[in-house]
């Protein structure tokens, strides 16, 4: 977790996660991240994150107004992100559930871009929402 420093409060209300040394340390900021980009540790609202790709040792993070290649595997933010608001739905992909504006069996639209969602991760977050209008209207 080189380029990914944890900024984030456990939902158990705590205000500590482990640090790298094993101690507790207090979150100085719980609803962000930092992430390193040209030499500086840029905070990144969680709020402001649309959707993560993994790609073997590399994960590409899109928010609403940058795009970053960070040298962490998408496991390390999926530990990190709050369950609320994300979820992944591919074995390559994590997306803020807000953003989400459609839905098929093989695509999510997250704010404007297209993400491919897998069969086991689309039946769960199929599961997760309401839906309305299943009669015969295409």
């Amino acid at each position: 977790m080189k380029e990914l420093i944890k900024n984030y409060s456990n939902e158990n209300n705590g205000s500590s996660l482990e640090n790298f040394n094993g101690l507790e340390s207090e979150l100085l900021i719980k609803d962000a991240i930092f992430v390193r980009s040209k030499g500086n540790l840029v905070k990144v609202k969680f709020e402001d994150i649309l959707w993560m790709k993994g790609d073997g040792n590399y994960t590409t993070l899109v928010t609403r107004t940058s795009v970053y290649s960070l040298r962490n595997i998408l496991k390390d933010f999926e530990g990190v992100l709050p369950e609320a608001d994300f979820m992944r739905i591919h074995k390559s992909y994590i997306v803020r559930l807000e953003e989400i504006v459609s839905i098929n069996p093989r695509e999510l639209m997250v704010g404007k871009d297209l993400v491919p969602v897998g069969r086991t991760y689309y039946q769960n977050l199929t599961k997760g929402i309401i839906r309305l209008g299943s009669g015969n209207a295409d």
